[in-house]
């Protein structure tokens, strides 16, 4: 009769590498880098960039109002991604099908709400409309990084749908923030250059969160193939 030593392999790499490890937080706590991630931004935001100048005009409420909704919406966004870190730990596809309507929503009615309590604005050129997506691309990449290596953390199954989501998160709190200097909040740029940056994060998400499975898999291949 021979022995399986399958088993006996196992228990010995596991009890090799026995030792004590931190509990993952779950994601509505590990979310709240949102917090520190909106604050830097909006640094960046008014000491390079600075209010939109018709900031008065627009008042208080029109202006950090939608800021806001967007920043919440990109909470929600980053728990859903880190609600993947652990195998045990997921969601309903329900709310990978709602959030991104309730994104949507949020991001068009905020800026009707400015569009509609803003001065009438000339003619733009898309130079300075384009300006817009990749101000919003490059201060998203600092929120997207911070949440995948928070991911790498951990052992999401799905990666992929892990990192789209981590990039998508990131690109709204960008957007959100972002939106307090943008002077054009007619919706047709909002959709073309706001959300379209928002989309290019979640690619960059999508993109990490390939490679890292296909890092994956070429790990589990060398490993099965050496045993």
């Amino acid at each position: 009769m021979i022995r399986d030593s399958s088993f006996e392999n196992v228990r010995r790499q596991i009890a090799g590498d026995l030792s004590p490890v931190t509990p993952l937080r779950s994601g509505w706590t590990s979310a709240l880098v949102a917090i520190p991630l909106t604050v830097f931004l909006l640094s960046l935001v008014l000491v390079i960039f600075g209010l939109r100048t018709d900031a008065p005009t627009i008042g208080t409420w029109a202006l950090w109002g939608p800021a806001t909704a967007m920043i919440a919406v990109a909470y929600g966004a980053l728990v859903l991604a880190l609600a993947q870190r652990s195998p045990e730990t997921t969601v309903s596809w329900l709310w990978w099908t709602v959030l991104p309507v309730v994104a949507m929503a949020f991001q068009l009615a905020g800026a009707y709400w400015t569009y509609t309590n803003s001065a009438p604005l000339g003619p733009v050129g898309w130079r300075t409309e384009a300006m817009c997506f990749g101000r919003i691309s490059l201060l998203g990449l600092p929120p997207v990084l911070a949440v995948l290596w928070l991911l790498s953390k951990g052992l999401p199954l799905r990666p992929r749908l892990a990192g789209l989501t981590a990039g998508i998160g990131g690109g709204l709190l960008s957007e959100g923030v972002y939106r307090l200097h943008c002077g054009v909040s007619h919706p047709t740029h909002i959709i073309t250059w706001h959300t379209g940056a928002v989309l290019v994060m979640g690619i960059v998400g999508l993109l990490v969160g390939l490679w890292w499975e296909r890092r994956r898999l070429d790990a589990w291949d060398s490993h099965h193939g050496a045993s």
